[in-house]
């Protein structure tokens, strides 16, 4: 493919959309599953609940979803011609269902459809609970509201696209995209005992900086890619068994929880590239996507030298360290022991304790457990940076969404994520094939290694709806990636923080009042 390939046509309704650079990495880096504060209004008189109610919704563009969600008396979510009242509802997924909401102007249709393709489960939940005919003409008046200035209409001019969309993903299932290949996961799973194999080989040879690199690169960061498809239940079709292969190469590969990385991640899937809500822009001050980055996410400092250098210290610091030591010594391991999940608990440890001391075994110099537990983490400092380099390649330079805007599930695939050379092999294999963001946004469920022929298929749809798809070659999808980060930086840089430039007006301001 010669440069980057756009299909495009009418005029999008997301149009809104700020027009800034940037907006995706690694699965929120510094963010626990929520930060979501509680921020029910209560007080004993009516005047008082009125009074707070309306002071939450005169700072709702400084809230989370799931503050947002208790504003309204009763949380609504529109799947097909029925809503939902999931007010008392414990989703299993997180708070990620506050994000699809249809009091804030939000349709769950295509989500739900998506994220819960092979779930049986999830469709008997949805029976037991108490629902109502979607009244479009309705829902908008204060009988619905409240007269709650958080709610919003829910926009229908993608009505006819989505209805094609689903014929479109009926003929690919027809067609047996979405059926997995116990064939090509055994090919998977060998590949990875293979590489295992090899870096314990080069080690025990004395090739100690191939077998570190072997073992980052190729082993962990290809554990990261396949857990990816277990976390998706896109590998055999199986639930239980790919959260089980999940588990194992999430916590014996990258030292890390399957689980939480789902919480986080489902975060990102549901709305890519949208302000507090894609926990993957909200990871200032380590690094900043977007030229409101600091504004909009929360408030953790800011330092203008750095942001200056943030596309050089993006993959070596942020990602190899900061991101792969929070998540290796912090966050994932405080989540499984708060959740007492020892499944994960003992494939995170077997990481550390097992394969440091198999280091220690094989190592032609009768090396320390010490020395040979600072290899195994300089491995996982490689593999953090492979992974989490390559998965900002498919988002972090494309627009962001506003935080009231709700475009639909195919304009949120198709416009705030790329497609990068789905027609080279080896880019395939380097990037596990999830070079093929934008179907894979779309078919979050189908296995990936089919992914590449529907691009080919995606790309006669797009065309017919006018939908900016857009595919870059390898090179040119690093290209967009570091000169976003150096613009970015180089705004922050020269410019600051709002709050700065409005503190030095005011001080201009008095210093020309006291002259």
């Amino acid at each position: 493919m010669e440069g980057a390939k756009k299909t495009s046509g009418r005029d999008s309704p997301t149009s809104s959309l700020a027009a800034h650079p940037g907006g995706r990495s690694s699965s929120s880096f510094f963010n626990n599953e929520s930060h979501d504060e509680d921020d029910s209004s209560g007080g004993e008189f009516e005047t008082e609940k009125k009074r707070k109610t309306t002071t939450r919704e005169k700072d709702a563009k400084k809230m989370e979803p799931a503050q947002v969600a208790k504003t309204f008396e009763r949380q609504w979510v529109k799947i097909g011609d029925l809503e939902y009242d999931v007010t008392d509802m414990k989703h299993p997924g997180g708070s990620v269902i506050y994000y699809m909401l249809s009091n804030v102007g939000a349709d769950a249709t295509e989500a739900f459809r998506e994220f819960h393709y092979r779930s049986r489960k999830a469709e008997k939940m949805l029976k037991c609970l108490p629902q109502r005919k979607y009244d479009a003409k309705s829902h908008y008046s204060s009988k619905y509201n409240n007269n709650n200035s958080n709610y919003q209409p829910i926009d229908t001019s993608d009505s006819a696209m989505l209805k094609d969309f689903a014929t479109f993903r009926l003929g690919l299932e027809k067609d047996g995209y979405f059926t997995p290949s116990l064939v090509h996961v055994a090919y998977r799973i060998v590949e990875l005992m293979f590489t295992f194999a090899l870096a314990t080989y080069l080690m025990a040879k004395g090739y100690t900086t191939l077998s570190v690199i072997t073992y980052g690169a190729f082993f962990g960061a290809r554990c990261g890619w396949v857990q990816h498809e277990g976390g998706h239940n896109s590998l055999t079709g199986n639930i239980w068994i790919d959260k089980r292969i999940q588990a194992c190469l999430m916590g014996f590969g990258l030292g890390t929880s399957g689980d939480m990385w789902n919480v986080m991640h489902n975060k990102h899937h549901a709305t890519p590239q949208k302000i507090r809500h894609d926990m993957d822009l909200d990871t200032t001050p380590a690094v900043a996507f977007f030229n409101t980055a600091v504004e909009e996410n929360r408030d953790r400092g800011f330092s203008r030298l750095w942001s200056r250098f943030q596309a050089w210290t993006f993959v070596p610091i942020t990602s190899g360290v900061f991101v792969m030591a929070f998540w290796l010594y912090v966050l994932h391991p405080s989540k499984v022991f708060k959740k007492k999940n020892w499944e994960e608990a003992f494939w995170m440890l077997s990481s550390h304790v097992v394969r440091a001391s198999l280091i220690q075994f094989v190592h032609p110099s009768n090396v320390s457990f010490a020395h040979a537990y600072g290899l195994y983490a300089l491995s996982q400092w490689i593999a953090g940076m492979y992974l989490f380099a390559h998965f900002s390649t498919s988002h972090t330079h494309t627009k962001v969404v506003e935080f009231k805007d709700h475009p639909s599930w195919v304009r949120y695939a198709v416009e705030h994520t790329v497609d990068i050379s789905p027609d080279r092999a080896y880019v395939n294999w380097l990037m596990g094939y999830l070079n093929c963001q934008v179907i894979h946004h779309l078919f979050p469920d189908m296995p990936q290694f089919r992914q590449p022929e529907v691009s080919k298929k995606f790309e006669l749809f797009a065309r017919k709806w006018g939908l900016e798809y857009t595919v870059m070659t390898y090179g040119e999808a690093w290209k967009a990636t570091f000169k976003n980060l150096n613009d970015v930086g180089k705004h922050y840089y020269e410019e600051g923080r709002v709050k700065d430039k409005e503190r030095s007006s005011e001080e201009n301001a008095k210093t020309k009042k006291i002259k």
